[in-house]
């Protein structure tokens, strides 16, 4: 398969204007890493969600709430009430992405999904990549359309090896191919140029 050039591997490794306002993000969820506190789940979720685009309160449910009324009703329980933070608990001692530990990481994103979808009847797989990468930025890859798009440049098919992982029923199978994709891709450019992207990088790195 092709790989991207030893240049287009350094760019993606260099500073960008965005670097300090994601630190910001990184260092909110470092910092609040939990879900108890109503203050801290509504700035997770309403900042990370309007920086990436990928708001919250664009739902497709009938209610009558308006956005602030939608966070007071329904996005803090979502949270509060949700498996989120056992799996989260789970996956933190985790330093990197294993096939040990992929499992678990790709069904924290779908259990995601499905709280959210509860409320917005909307399946928010970028959002919930997102989010998630903001408190587990080694685990989770940012799920987006034009990364996604990115990955077509070198991959037609999931790798073989990581076939397997599509068989489980509690995992969002776009969002696995896609993090499949990147995993592979990750390895085979330490291998090549004896560099380890972090997450970030190569999503820079798919973006340009």
């Amino acid at each position: 398969m092709e790989l991207p050039s030893l240049e287009l591997v350094k760019k993606a490794m260099a500073p960008t204007i965005w670097d300090f306002g994601n630190e910001v993000l990184y260092e909110l969820c470092k910092d609040n890493f939990w879900h108890t506190d109503d203050k801290k789940i509504t700035a997770k979720v309403w900042l990370i969600g309007r920086a990436y685009a990928a708001a919250i309160e664009r739902r497709k449910s009938k209610d009558t709430d308006d956005n602030d009324q939608f966070y007071e009703n329904r996005v803090i329980s979502c949270f509060k009430n949700s498996l989120l933070d056992c799996n989260l608990k789970f996956l933190r001692k985790e330093k990197e992405i294993t096939e040990n530990n992929m499992i678990k990481i790709l069904e924290t994103h779908h259990q995601l999904i499905t709280d959210i979808k509860n409320i917005t009847s909307l399946k928010k797989r970028s959002l919930s990549s997102k989010y998630l990468h903001f408190h587990l930025p080694n685990l989770f890859f940012i799920y987006d359309t034009r990364v996604v798009n990115g990955l077509r440049r070198f991959y037609k098919k999931v790798p073989k090896e990581f076939s397997f992982l599509l068989k489980d029923e509690n995992i969002d199978k776009n969002y696995s191919i896609f993090f499949i994709k990147c995993f592979d891709l990750k390895n085979r450019i330490r291998e090549k140029y004896n560099i380890l992207l972090t997450n970030r990088q190569l999503d820079n790195l798919l973006i340009k």
